[in-house]
């Protein structure tokens, strides 16, 4: 089971494609406490099957923020809960405070948000005076690479930053960070089908980076990329096994679906409203639209995720262009590095 945290909707960064609240609120320790109350209670009635291993992820705005009450989160979950946990969290990389950094290394899964180069980086992640944020976030990790292996560097693919999108991947890992990821902005406005041909020979030369550096971890690059966008996908589990809590308490079913209040399921207080989340069921388990004639309907998130396709097309039944034709590249390189993998050996006889 999987409990997200909003500690704060609050940030030091003005990033151009956020997509947080922009009349932040913060978690106080009354409502987190609630929200440990309302975990313990959902864990206490899952069966154990279904509970798998217990995820906590601490979210924001910038949730190192409120560093207090995730270090209140992270100790008290430790005490009340039996089961292992796994704590995770998304920083923007900015507080170079080495107490706080230190506690999180040793007690949570950490990714930092970094857009590549410092071009690229200070294209959008600017503080609210304007300035960039690269040489801030680049100091901070190169400290937490001083102190762990395991941590996350999470770029976001936007219709300005495109371009550089294979060089700032390079750069990254040249640098020394081990895991890099990348997502496209889907609300951006501003793709078209130029710009999603620069994406998609971007991604091949990421790809072709990979199998030339190393076979193995080219192959496992492969593997999980493949199995992001392309794995089977069944119903929702949003307000089942996968729960959002905002920093006022309210309980959503996933990331997006946060301060929309029809996809409000109840509250930490007076606990799920069924009614509410038993007509979200009825929506989520059906199967409509031109969708469902897609070949990759049943290995895609719109078959899954009707609140995202009901934000973003106003239709729980349908994708955006943008999505669609990003899932397209996405599979045409996935034939082709497969391929080239499979024939690897061959290819390097030759």
């Amino acid at each position: 089971m999987k409990f997200t945290y909003w500690v704060t909707e609050n940030c030091n960064l003005s990033c151009k494609y956020c997509y947080v609240n922009k009349t932040p609120k913060t978690m106080d320790q009354k409502t987190a406490t609630k929200a440990i109350e309302f975990t313990e209670k959902m864990l206490s009635t899952t069966s154990i099957e279904n509970k798998d291993r217990v995820r906590i992820a601490l979210h924001g705005g910038e949730p190192l923020l409120n560093y207090p009450i995730i270090q209140y989160f992270v100790e008290e979950l430790k005490q009340r809960i039996s089961d292992p946990i796994t704590f995770m969290m998304t920083t923007n990389g900015t507080i170079h405070d080495r107490n706080i950094l230190d506690y999180v290394l040793k007690n949570i899964q950490l990714t930092v948000s970094l857009d590549g180069q410092q071009e690229s980086h200070d294209l959008n992640r600017i503080y609210k005076n304007g300035n960039g944020s690269f040489n801030r976030v680049i100091g901070t990790l190169d400290y937490i690479k001083t102190q762990s292996k395991f941590f996350r560097v999470r770029m976001t693919v936007t219709s300005n930053n495109v371009t550089y999108l294979a060089d700032n991947y390079m750069y990254l890992s040249e640098r020394g960070y081990s895991n890099v990821t990348f997502a496209l902005d889907e609300s951006d406005m501003n793709w078209n089908k130029e710009l999603m041909k620069v994406y998609q020979k971007n991604l091949e030369e990421i790809f072709s980076y990979m199998v030339n550096r190393d076979f193995n971890k080219a192959q496992y690059f492969l593997y999980n990329f493949k199995n992001e966008y392309f794995r089977p996908r069944g119903v929702c589990d949003g307000c089942h096994t996968s729960f959002h809590i905002s920093s006022t308490g309210d309980i959503y079913p996933c990331i997006l679906a946060v301060g929309h209040e029809e996809f409000s399921m109840g509250d930490v207080v007076s606990g799920m409203v069924e009614q509410r989340l038993s007509d979200l069921d009825i929506i989520n388990q059906k199967d409509q639209g031109t969708c469902t004639s897609c070949a990759m309907y049943n290995n895609c998130r719109t078959k899954m995720c009707k609140i995202i396709n009901k934000i973003q097309t106003e239709s729980y039944y349908q994708s955006t262009p943008v999505f669609c034709a990003m899932q397209r590249i996405h599979y045409s390189t996935v034939k082709k590095y497969e391929h080239i993998l499979e024939n690897f050996d061959l290819l390097i006889s030759k």
